[in-house]
């Protein structure tokens, strides 16, 4: 009995045990649970490290400062082959202001321990004392960065105060250094308080024990109320656009863009469109090339923000000359709607840069992929699409208005187009040249796939085969023939961009198409154009009649006699109109004084620019310059 009794008693016990239990569950079923402090730990470096990778452009270092002359640098983010503005202090010599500058502004924070922006030569650093550090000789450091968007004059009045010297579009220190500058970050506006507050938080995941600190939502909110909208990443762009077959897209994983993502875009369903915009020039405007490339970077930036005011569209740069943009039409629409809407987009965005730039735009629209798959071909498709907008002069075009494919054509189709441009120049049929060089270059350019190297070879064997058949039939001397060549392929293997590409190419085929008639009249009209191009090129130089004529292979007497035979004045008087061209370029478009456009233009003074300037048009430099001003102002 007594063991019946225990085991009633034992029964009852484990009931009521279970009954304990299962209260216990509904109870925590109704709290929320906490997480383990391990896990806000890893969610606080996740969000603030992700904030520094996709800002990568804005290099982070730790320094500590001994007080005196030494700093140990560690970098957080620093890609270290990208050229930063310190690299061009270096090599100028300006290495030891550059040392006092840090001395000087570290010395400053750690008295005050505050945050500051500094500057030195035009570009800014920030220095972020860390309060783990109670002798203040611990940064967060940030640079180097500008405060305010670059535009022309900026940028010359930068390359003067770091090397003394003037802006040349031929000096390739300065064209370095222009690219350099254009791809710096710009922190302005709400953006630098931000960027006060995320140092502050990455200061603490550093230095302090932050499992219970909200850092991640501190972060998360700074992404959204600021960072989004005035400091957007558009990195998806590119990664949605990669010719990386490997590569994934930002959406692979999910089938859809993420809640943060479409938050951080604006945008709320999958791009399946892309499309590509570039500034187009009249090409009788002669162009300063790096202003031209200062002009896009304004364009870029200024339509990477316009885009993210559009429906369901993001934006980025396409290399130093144009735009990609990705979208899509509403869903639901037949093909024949959607093109409608497409093309009333990219409408909307020319608009927005003539009225703004006046600047007149073509726009390449790519094939519409299915919701979630890759775009590399739909961009791809809007990029050849674009540059065969300016062969054909259409303001807009889809990719299935072309009339060639890569996949429906073979390369005896293209050699049949340049033995037609090679036979057009044989005969100096003007007309015709003009027909077989378009054509040439539309079929060059769908062969290639856009791929710049393909288009660069194939333009240089053209360039080549036509000199040679030029030198055989009209009896072309070799040393001219070598320095035609050298001349025209060298800018044709400079130029950085399949649009520049194509455009040197049919410079170049300009060049020769006037060659080729000029042999008719003999060698020494041929001699005479290569000599004119040389001045052109190099009127900044301190050019001598006898210099110019012993190197075109003439006598003084017998060059200036051809000469003014050739072109209806005499030497020194085409030099002037040639330099005086280049000074009213600079006077409409920098703020350079007179003194620094003679040096920039080969005068031998300002006052020999003004005498010069005044033969040629009637005009003082200064006087020039107002009226551009009063006009530009009245057409305002």
């Amino acid at each position: 009995m007594k063991a019946e009794s225990s085991m009633v008693e034992s029964d009852e016990a484990l009931m009521d045990r279970k009954e304990r239990l299962a209260g216990a569950r509904s109870a925590l079923a109704q709290k929320p649970r906490s997480k383990p402090g391990w896990l806000d730990r890893i969610n606080n470096y996740y969000w603030v490290q992700n904030m520094v990778r996709i800002h990568d452009e804005l290099p982070l270092w730790i320094i500590q400062w001994d007080g005196k002359k030494q700093i140990d640098w560690m970098y957080l983010n620093e890609t270290v082959d990208q050229i930063q503005p310190f690299h061009f202090e270096i090599f100028y010599g300006k290495e030891a202001k550059r040392d006092t500058y840090y001395a000087d502004t570290m010395k400053r924070v750690s008295e005050t321990g505050k945050f500051e922006v500094s500057e030195l030569h035009g570009f800014n650093d920030f220095f972020f004392p860390m309060p783990a550090d109670p002798r203040g000789k611990t940064f967060l450091f940030g640079g180097q960065f500008l405060t305010e968007p670059l535009d022309w004059d900026g940028i010359a009045w930068r390359w003067r105060e770091l090397t003394g010297q003037l802006p040349a579009s031929a000096n390739p220190d300065f064209v370095r250094f222009v690219r350099m500058a254009l791809r710096l970050p710009i922190i302005d506006g709400p953006v630098m308080p931000a960027v006060e507050e995320f140092m502050g938080l990455l200061s603490q995941l550093l230095t302090e024990d932050h499992a219970n600190l909200k850092i991640s939502e501190r972060v998360r909110k700074l992404k959204r109320d600021v960072f989004d909208r005035a400091w957007p990443n558009n990195d998806w762009v590119d990664r949605s656009i990669t010719p990386e077959k490997f590569a994934l897209t930002p959406w692979y994983y999910e089938g859809k863009l993420s809640e943060w993502r479409s938050e951080e875009m604006g945008i709320c369903r999958l791009p399946t469109t892309a499309m590509a915009l570039m500034p187009v020039d009249p090409r009788n405007q002669a162009l300063d090339p790096v202003q031209v490339m200062v002009r896009n970077y304004q364009i870029q930036r200024e339509c990477v923000a316009f885009a993210s005011q559009m429906p369901e569209t993001g934006a980025n740069k396409l290399q130093d000359y144009g735009v990609s943009f990705l979208t899509s039409a509403a869903p639901g629409k037949n093909l024949a709607r959607a093109k409608l809407e497409l093309r009333e987009r990219a409408q909307k965005l020319q608009t927005f840069v003539k009225e703004k730039f006046g600047v007149h735009t073509v726009v390449g629209i790519g094939r519409t992929m299915p919701p979630g798959e890759p775009l590399y071909q739909s961009h791809h498709d809007a990029v050849l699409a674009l540059h065969l907008c300016v062969q054909i002069e259409k303001d807009i075009l889809f990719y299935d208005e072309k009339t060639t494919s890569k996949d429906q054509m073979r390369y005896s189709q293209l050699n049949r187009t340049a033995a037609e441009l090679a036979d057009a120049f044989d005969r100096v049929a003007m007309d015709e040249i003009k027909i077989a060089s378009d054509h040439y270059v539309r079929m060059v350019l769908v062969w290639s796939n856009e791929r710049i190297e393909v288009l660069r070879s194939q333009f240089l064997a053209m360039l080549f085969q036509l000199i040679k058949n030029i030198q055989k039939r009209h009896l072309l001397r070799s040393e001219v023939a070598e320095h035609l060549a050298d001349d025209l392929s060298q800018k044709l293997e400079e130029a950085p961009s399949v649009y520049q590409v194509i455009e040197t190419f049919k410079e170049a085929l300009q060049r020769l198409s006037v060659f080729a008639s000029r042999a008719l009249e003999g060698p020494k009209s041929m001699r005479l154009d290569t000599t004119l191009q040389y001045m052109k090129d190099n009127f900044a130089e301190p050019l001598r009649l006898s210099g110019v004529a012993r190197k075109a292979g003439f006598s003084v007497p017998a060059f200036s006699r051809i000469f003014k035979q050739a072109t209806g004045t005499s030497f020194l008087a085409y030099l002037r109109a040639v330099r005086v061209e280049h000074a009213k370029m600079l006077l409409r478009t920098t703020t350079l004084s007179a003194e620094q456009i003679a040096q920039a233009c080969g005068f031998q003074s300002q006052h020999h620019l003004i005498r010069s300037f005044k033969k040629v048009t009637q005009k003082t430099p200064g006087s020039y310059r107002k009226d551009v001003a009063s006009k530009a102002r009245g057409t305002a």
